[in-house]
């Protein structure tokens, strides 16, 4: 059913929240200069900054000015927001929340500074949450950036699968195809963030900070899996593209990346269910939170994809564990 709209017009459609970590220069100029080119929407732009000097500016020799950049930004456009912490953040839902407690309208667009948007990337995720008040989430088509003549203009990510094969592992769809392909919407299992439009009632208090170790992945899948429990839908749109330089914004150099990314996966299949599944297939991985440590959400692969009108008598079909049957 498409939304009703009341009362006042606001003043934006849209709140785009864009991450930034240094690289001034090569990332987070680009980002924005392809955001005020390729919006349709009237959108307020909330940049959630913990730059400093010390980092990077992405020219040779110059420390990060992003602050400086912005306070002159703000200048000429009266719709940004700029939000800085000297303090480095610990993950990303803490950026997120940041973020999401300084939006003024419904939904929200996620972008980190890695991602250029292609022109009109808005119009039809913005069109879909219109028209779907179930769609809590929906995810763009990321196309690889920054990889080499060969694989630059591929499909990084349209959505994200869980493959019984590999280990259970969560899989890119789409990775590697050409850029035309998948120019279709449809609901996923999960989703990567770095470039998603949400609706802001679904995300806000709902994105745990206190799970997740550094920016070494899973909590992104885990909080569209979040979503989906507490029965929003998560579409993937193929009609709104970015280019994405994967792993950009947050370079980790920490020695334990793989350390803690084994943490985050332990975490994440026990929330969801699929901890059995993991082991079997992974039976020598070290075990850090046993004895009951972690909360038990649900069984994920249970919970259909599109949720169903208690109303209307009809079966939804789990796309997703067809995808995974095929994977």
């Amino acid at each position: 059913m498409e939304e009703v709209y009341t009362g006042d017009t606001p003043k934006e459609e849209i709140d785009i929240i864009l991450l930034t970590h240094g690289r001034l220069h090569d990332l987070t100029i680009p980002a924005v200069t392809c955001l005020y080119s390729h919006t349709r929407s009237k959108f307020h732009l909330i940049v959630v900054d913990d730059s400093t000097p010390d980092l990077p500016s992405g020219v040779e020799k110059v420390p990060d000015t992003t602050a400086d950049w912005f306070d002159k930004f703000q200048i000429d456009h009266n719709n940004v927001s700029f939000v800085h912490s000297s303090i480095p953040f610990k993950n990303g839902n803490q950026v997120f929340n940041v973020g999401l407690s300084h939006c003024r309208n419904r939904f929200a667009a996620i972008v980190m500074n890695s991602v250029q948007v292609e022109p009109d990337w808005d119009v039809v995720a913005v069109q879909m949450m219109h028209q779907n008040p179930k769609i809590g989430i929906i995810g763009l088509k990321c196309l690889k950036f920054g990889w080499g003549e060969k694989e630059d203009g591929q499909i990084e990510c349209a959505g994200i699968g869980i493959s019984p094969q590999d280990g259970y592992t969560p899989i890119d769809l789409g990775r590697n195809e050409t850029s035309h392909r998948l120019a279709i919407s449809q609901p996923v299992w999960s989703l990567q963030w770095a470039f998603v439009l949400v609706r802001v009632e679904a995300a806000k208090g709902n994105l745990d900070e206190n799970l997740w170790e550094g920016f070494v992945g899973f909590d992104d899948i885990d909080n569209t899996l979040t979503l989906r429990s507490k029965g929003w839908e998560a579409w993937y749109c193929g009609l709104g593209t970015g280019y994405h330089r994967t792993h950009a914004t947050r370079g980790s150099t920490d020695t334990d990346v793989i350390f803690k990314n084994r943490k985050n996966a332990e975490i994440f299949y026990k929330r969801w269910g699929m901890w059995d599944k993991y082991k079997a297939t992974n039976p020598y991985s070290i075990e850090y939170f046993p004895n009951g440590n972690v909360k038990h959400i649900c069984n994920i692969m249970d919970l259909p994809l599109t949720v169903v009108d208690k109303n209307v008598a009809k079966e939804t079909t789990n796309i997703a564990e067809k995808e995974t049957a095929n994977v």
